[in-house]
Order: structure tokens, then sequence, then C-alpha cells
């Protein structure tokens, strides 16, 4: 019975560390004017908005690609949600930002960047 317990016990440790397995996203900049999420997935049936956070500040800032004007923006990005809603650790907000869901990103590619032609 002991053996069996333990044997219980060390399997729920093991999986609890075991990674997620990496998502694949595609998200469109929403350049909403305010403190709040701007990014909403591509074929999703919500309509809620996300924040994006790199995994190391090594990756590119998708924050940091709008120039101000040129839309649409669209971006794929490979990686996780956090487990709970929230802000990005790295972000500066004005105002009183509204958390929401964060997606950790460790790999990102511009799929469009203004009108297609």
């Amino acid at each position: 019975m002991r053996k069996s317990i333990l044997g219980v016990i060390s399997f729920l440790i093991f999986a609890s560390f075991q990674s997620k397995k990496e998502e694949e996203i595609i998200v469109l900049y929403s350049a909403i004017s305010c403190s709040c999420a701007q990014w909403q997935i591509v074929n999703s049936n919500s309509k809620e908005n996300i924040y994006l956070e790199r995994s190391n500040t090594k990756i590119v800032d998708a924050d940091k690609i709008w120039n101000g004007k040129t839309l649409p923006l669209k971006i794929k990005v490979f990686g996780n949600f956090k487990e709970e809603i929230g802000l990005p650790a790295e972000m500066k907000f004005k105002g009183d930002p509204k958390p929401a869901r964060v997606f950790k990103y460790d790999k990102i590619e511009v799929i469009q960047y203004g009108p297609k032609n």
C-alpha cells in the first residue's frame, strides 16, 4: 500500500513539472486607445483581447512593432497562456490597466504589416 501511494505521489510531482505543449496562435493588433490588452486572436469565437509577453529580452517585443499608422498588423506567436489573468511583466502602462489573459511567447513571426497588395 505504501509503495503504491509513493508511486502516485511521484507521478503527480513528475506530471506537474512537465512543460505544457507549446501553442501557436495568430493575433491582430487592435490599436485601441486605452490601457488594455491590444491583441485579438484570429479565428476565435471570443472577442476578448489578450496581452503578449516575450519570454526574454532577446526576442522582438510584439508591442513595439506597430508604427502608429500602418494596419493591419498580424503576427504568429509560439508559447503558452499564463495560468492566471493579469498584466505583462515588463509592460509600462498609462492610467489604470485592465487585467486580461497573457500569452507568453518564445518565437514571433510577422505575417502581415499593412494592406495586402
